[in-house]
């Protein structure tokens, strides 16, 4: 991960992480990885398909020993306990603006719930739209409580995103923590 990053209160510092398949085997090592990349767009922890998160144990689970568990790779020269990985990006491909977007009250736009604090705004393509026009965007869509956004722009509340159209360019908002 190249930045600190939360699924609900699970807190994940930026770094390499290793994935441990619980028990069963399931999912594999393959499907673990990508639904951890998708359980990084749910920042306010609330994951699909039954799945659960704890922070205590940093762990995803569905069900008795249908899980996986993630933890921080070591550092350094490959002595035990190190890993050395490839890369990351962000789940969705997007780059984080400089800076964050202030939120000044607890706000709602639509069925998407807002605290009060900072956010990053992370752009979901390289073209298409900049960071300051995002950041208007987010500005003037928090004057809309109601979540009608202008046309052609759609809310996807689950994952904090505002597009063009359903895959459209746009952005999407995460807390910064």
């Amino acid at each position: 991960m190249l930045h600190n990053d939360h699924i609900g209160r699970l807190a994940l510092p930026k770094g390499n992480y290793r994935i441990t398949i619980l028990s069963s085997g399931r999912p594999s090592c393959a499907q673990a990885s990508a639904l951890f990349t998708r359980f990084l767009e749910d920042w306010d922890g609330k994951l699909p398909g039954g799945w659960r998160v704890s922070a205590r144990t940093s762990s995803f689970v569905r069900s008795r020993g249908v899980g996986f568990h993630v933890s921080r790779a070591g550092r350094g020269g490959g002595g035990e306990g190190s890993e050395r990985g490839g890369g990351g990006r962000h789940p969705l491909g997007g780059r984080f603006c400089p800076g964050t977007f202030r939120v000044l009250h607890n706000d709602r736009i639509g069925p998407l719930r807002l605290r009060k604090g900072r956010y990053w705004i992370v752009l979901l393509q390289r073209r298409g739209l900049g960071c300051a026009q995002a950041s208007r965007l987010f500005a003037r869509f928090l004057e809309d409580f109601n979540g009608n956004l202008p046309a052609p722009w759609v809310l996807e509340p689950q994952t904090a995103s505002f597009r063009r159209s359903a895959n459209g360019a746009g952005f999407r908002v995460k807390p910064a923590r």
